[in-house]
């Protein structure tokens, strides 16, 4: 996760760079790649500041919410690769029309200081209101739900091991095939993942309470 997100951090920064530099080396050979826009100072730059919030910040948002998303939520159909592209071309894009308006230098790399900023502020609010919604309790313990989340990890010998770590019940098994994911979600459960022979279901505050409860019927059984 860390990786994808100094990629994300990385592209934004190389593009800026790029083009700065680009047109540096391209000026010392008295080659111009941009038209002559005859703008008010003033009107140059709010073009490029709407510019800017209208283009670039959501997409550096949007590339904090699929890595949240992809890594953190568990969503596995999120288009990592898509946000990436949108970074470059957004990236490339405004860098280019800061060069185009000659926009003042410190305030080119101060707009990546900003998007740094904005990058996570929006990964602190996903993570903030994502440790809330596991957190707040969503199934109910009593007897006839730890029979029923029983038989959908496939009965009680399907089960090897059951523990919890804070909002999560995980749950060692033999067979993937007897689970039934879909309606562990229906019981309460928010989300429930496989990875291997492990499953784990995000139970909220009182998955303790749920572990507690499975393994002492588990006893009772035995």
């Amino acid at each position: 996760m860390k990786k994808a997100h100094i990629t994300n951090l990385i592209i934004i920064l190389f593009m800026y760079v790029f083009a700065y530099v680009l047109n540096i080396i391209l000026k010392s050979y008295d080659i111009n790649i941009f038209f002559t826009v005859n703008l008010e100072n003033y009107v140059k730059l709010i073009i490029a500041l709407v510019s800017y919030l209208v283009l670039l910040v959501p997409t550096v948002i949007y590339s904090a919410v699929v890595i949240f998303n992809k890594f953190i939520a568990h969503k596995r159909k999120v288009k990592l690769h898509l946000s990436r592209y949108l970074l470059i071309i957004t990236s490339l894009i405004i860098s280019y029309l800061f060069l185009l308006f000659d926009v003042a230098y410190y305030f080119y790399f101060g707009s990546i200081i900003l998007l740094y900023i904005i990058y996570f502020v929006s990964l602190y609010v996903q993570d903030h209101f994502f440790i809330q919604k596991q957190q707040s309790p969503t199934v109910k313990v009593n007897q006839e739900v730890v029979e029923k989340f029983l038989e959908l990890l496939g009965g009680k010998d399907n089960v090897i091991n059951i523990n919890y770590e804070q909002s999560r019940l995980r749950v060692e098994f033999k067979d993937v095939k007897k689970l039934k994911l879909d309606e562990l979600k229906n019981l309460g459960a928010k989300g429930a993942f496989v990875a291997g022979n492990k499953l784990q279901a995000v139970i909220g505050s009182n998955a303790s309470e749920l572990e507690n409860a499975i393994n002492a019927y588990l006893s009772r059984l035995n």
